[in-house]
């Protein structure tokens, strides 16, 4: 099972990783309609309701591939861990937290604001996709849930081969309808991470 400082360890250490080949890969290539990689880590809490605040903690790898001049379309797969209230009625009760994890892939579809000459490249994003967990997400509802996210953010030196994303994600978690209990959650995060091309 995951364990939280072992999470935030190979967090930081991809963040380090990717800010150190950042720096020693300066010239930039050619643009092309390749597709590329993201790697990023994500962190954050949901809007507080009866049913408790919940915390949610993901490393993400998307693969994505440019089309049209400034729209891309991918695929994230994304491995996550989620600190919930054990109980449906959230920690009234005492009854404690647990952590959670969980899996799952979303399509993706971004929006560029310039060019891919430009050092800074602000975006837009949308994704949707299934989620497993290993217990039930929130408490007593159901393990598979469906995650749809909106997201804004900021690509710097996009130009160069290796370069840095930060930026906000709003995330909606639930089932859909699909367990007989469907509280959902809204959560809302902040990313960082890193775009190979």
């Amino acid at each position: 099972m995951f364990r939280y400082r072992s999470f935030a360890a190979l967090s930081f250490s991809l963040f380090v990783a990717a800010v150190a080949y950042a720096q020693a890969a300066p010239e930039p290539p050619p643009a092309t309609n390749e597709a590329h990689w993201r790697i990023y880590a994500s962190g954050g809490r949901s809007m507080p309701n009866r049913h408790g605040q919940v915390e949610l903690q993901s490393i993400n790898f998307e693969r994505s591939k440019r089309y049209g001049r400034r729209a891309e379309v991918g695929l994230i797969f994304s491995s996550h861990l989620i600190n919930e209230p054990r109980s449906w009625f959230g920690t009234t009760y005492g009854d404690g937290k647990d952590k959670v994890p969980a899996a799952g892939v979303s399509l993706l579809i971004r929006r560029q604001f310039r060019s891919e000459k430009d050092p800074g490249r602000p975006f837009i994003e949308i994704s949707s996709g299934p989620m497993w967990a290993s217990e039930r997400v929130p408490a007593a509802t159901s393990h598979f849930n469906f995650i749809s996210q909106l997201g804004l953010g900021y690509a710097f030196h996009a130009d160069r081969p290796v370069s840095w994303v930060i930026g906000w994600r709003f995330a909606h978690i639930s089932n859909g309808g699909y367990g007989r209990l469907n509280s959902g959650l809204n959560i809302n995060s902040i990313m960082i991470g890193t775009q190979f091309r």
